[in-house]
């Protein structure tokens, strides 16, 4: 990469990060283009060239947040190592986001925006894929019982998936309280483990 285009790349970082916190602390609508220019020490026309509007700047947030997701899970997935440990490292993986960023921004934008809500669908379906792939091998390691139905595991996936899209209440509660999520995930493993001794490998 020439000095050009590294300088062209951390500009662009410098704007999807100032705008992601301006977002976060104030709300989408509360937040201008040039409150965003003046937080990244950039100009407005900068921001217009790489994402030509505020709406579609949310968006490029959103969209590699999700891609972010997938891309930590389908490395984790092609790791080789002991698979309780790969455990602890998915849950890490499905919290990272909690206690971070507000899920009120996330929501708000996913809710608003129909392009979004289609991108945040496929995800979803993505995600269960991979969610099913990772249970997969736990069972074939031995940690996961092989008695529980695929039916039922993707049965409670789509239930927390939907319940969580459509219950701000429990949003507020996971944000304020990452540890939280973390023992929801967690909870979900435990049922899926074949013993008490299993989870002590």
């Amino acid at each position: 990469m020439d000095g050009f285009e590294k300088r062209r790349n951390d500009k662009k970082k410098a704007i999807l990060q100032a705008a992601l916190e301006l977002f976060d602390q104030h709300g989408f609508d509360k937040v201008t283009v040039t409150e965003i220019a003046e937080k990244a020490h950039v100009s407005k026309v900068s921001i217009y060239n790489f994402f030509e509007s505020k709406d579609n700047l949310r968006r490029v947030i959103i969209k590699d947040m999700l891609d972010e997701s997938i891309r930590k899970v389908q490395e984790l997935i092609g790791k080789e190592g002991n698979f309780i440990d790969k455990i602890r490292e998915y849950i890490q993986i499905r919290t990272w986001y909690y206690g971070k960023y507000g899920l009120q921004f996330f929501f708000n934008a996913v809710e608003s925006d129909s392009e979004l809500r289609q991108y945040f669908a496929e995800f979803n379906a993505a995600s269960k894929r991979l969610v099913m792939e990772f249970i997969a091998e736990g069972k074939r390691s031995g940690v996961f019982s092989s008695d529980v139905s695929d039916t039922a595991i993707e049965i409670v996936i789509d239930m927390f998936q939907t319940y969580l899209f459509h219950n701000r209440e429990i949003r507020n509660t996971l944000e304020r309280n990452p540890k939280l999520a973390e023992e929801v995930h967690m909870l979900f493993m435990d049922g899926l483990i074949r013993g008490k001794d299993n989870g002590k490998n």
